[in-house]
């Protein structure tokens, strides 16, 4: 199957700069990669320097536009920072892609732990809800832009031995929800993407063995897993002018997972 980076590059975010945080593998990579080929200004983030640094090295050599900084979700003061350095760097953010997360631990739900629960939470609600704020202060100072989170299909389902993570993605639903109301009116779109399982190292890390999980895969319609780069094009379009009627949404990318 062709892959989405070798088709010929679509311009649909031509001089617009683009934030996106866990961009460090997975759909964040091919993300910060998918958007800088239809013409953004990429920032990739994440708390691993080097891996963002090879990822921008790989954008520049295909002739495209990124910059790295380094940030740390669960860290307020961190995500201020982000914000700034992108607007100091390329002068605007119009597109933030909040996809910095963690799966915690999948364990039966009697024996989730007080620490597991703040891990999960600290860094996929409240450094969602961080992100969100100090990103939505910046494009409503400049006059608008769209912010896209990552809430997974488990934002509108359930899974066993997932209780906290699961809890967490439904939380960022309602945040994209309730902001969007708020900020449509005044030009800045917000939603959210729900992948179902795709092939990242967080599918990899989340099942017990690969057989475990391509036997998942080859159970789904499809019969086989997403790709990363298939989840970067769904978040190029919601931040593209092409969705400008969209907001408040969550956009299940699961290959029918969740109606099945």
């Amino acid at each position: 199957m062709e892959t989405i980076m070798t088709k010929t590059p679509l311009k649909s975010l031509e001089g617009k700069v683009a934030l996106v945080t866990g961009a460090s593998s997975g759909i964040g990579r091919a993300t910060a990669f998918e958007l800088a080929r239809r013409g953004a200004k990429v920032i990739a983030s994440a708390r691993g320097q080097s891996e963002i640094d090879a990822l921008v090295a790989e954008i520049k050599k295909e002739g495209f536009e990124a910059t790295a900084i380094v940030a740390d979700v669960n860290v307020e003061q961190s995500v201020i920072d982000l914000v700034a350095k992108t607007i100091s760097t390329y002068g605007r953010i119009d597109v933030a892609f909040n996809n910095a997360g963690t799966e915690g631990e999948f364990t039966p739900f009697v024996d989730q732990s007080n620490e597991v629960y703040d891990a999960i939470f600290n860094a996929n609600v409240r450094g969602v809800f961080w992100s969100m704020k100090h990103e939505a202060k910046a494009m409503l100072a400049q006059g608008g832009g769209t912010i896209i989170n990552n809430a997974s299909m488990g934002g509108v389902i359930g899974f066993g031995n997932a209780g906290l993570y699961i809890a967490s993605k439904h939380a960022v639903l309602g945040l994209t929800k309730s902001a969007s109301i708020e900020l449509f009116k005044q030009g800045v779109r917000v939603n959210s993407i729900c992948p179902g399982i795709i092939d990242t190292p967080f599918q990899d890390r989340i099942w017990p063995s690969t057989e475990a999980k391509d036997a998942f895969a080859a159970s789904t319609v499809p019969g086989r897993a997403g790709s990363s780069e298939e989840m970067a094009a769904v978040v190029a379009f919601l931040a593209s002018d092409d969705a400008s009627f969209v907001s408040g949404h969550g956009l299940l990318a699961d290959g029918g997972y969740s109606i099945a």
